[in-house]
């Protein structure tokens, strides 16, 4: 598609050595305690894979904001309050930090493949797909079975039907 890449790639020439990340640890920590509390990659950590991480503390800021505020104001116990940070940080990431954890991986399940191939020529749903990274698609809902083999389907895959 364009025109002399090959030979561009071919004959370029390595300036440095390359840098890379490997066994990045994914993990969850209490995010809060006397006096302190913790967003986003401080608070939990997965692969920068997927390019969450501002995302994430955004919105971990805002929940302990809502979090501080309702226990500053008396209207819950601070503990209370804090705990409920914890729960609904947890929920919010959860299948993002699934997701990433997998994609990071590099090992891909053979419904997957099936479903990549599918995707290439499926541009709304590999719009969708690249949806669930962006934050703009639940990824619950584009990893459905129902979703998934409607995506199949279309694409005349006979496994789809085994979708569970």
């Amino acid at each position: 598609m364009i025109p002399g890449l090959t030979d561009l790639v071919h004959s370029g020439r390595q300036a440095e050595r390359f840098l890379g990340t490997a066994d990045v640890a994914n993990f969850f920590r209490q995010p809060y305690g006397p006096g302190w509390a913790l967003v986003g990659d401080a608070g939990y950590h997965k692969d920068p894979h997927t390019a969450q991480g501002i995302t994430d503390a955004f919105r971990d800021a805002e929940l302990l904001t809502q979090a501080i505020d309702e226990g500053f104001s008396g209207r819950r116990p601070p503990e209370e309050a804090l705990a409920d940070y914890e729960q609904r940080r947890n929920a919010a990431v959860w299948p993002m930090y699934e997701l990433t954890c997998r994609l990071a991986s590099l090992e891909v399940s053979p419904t997957e493949w099936q479903l990549f191939s599918a995707l290439r020529e499926n541009q709304v749903d590999t719009d969708r797909f690249f949806g669930t990274i962006a934050g703009t698609v639940p990824i619950p809902d584009f990893f459905a079975p129902e979703n998934l083999r409607r995506i199949l389907q279309a694409a005349g895959n006979p496994a789809a039907t085994r979708v569970a």
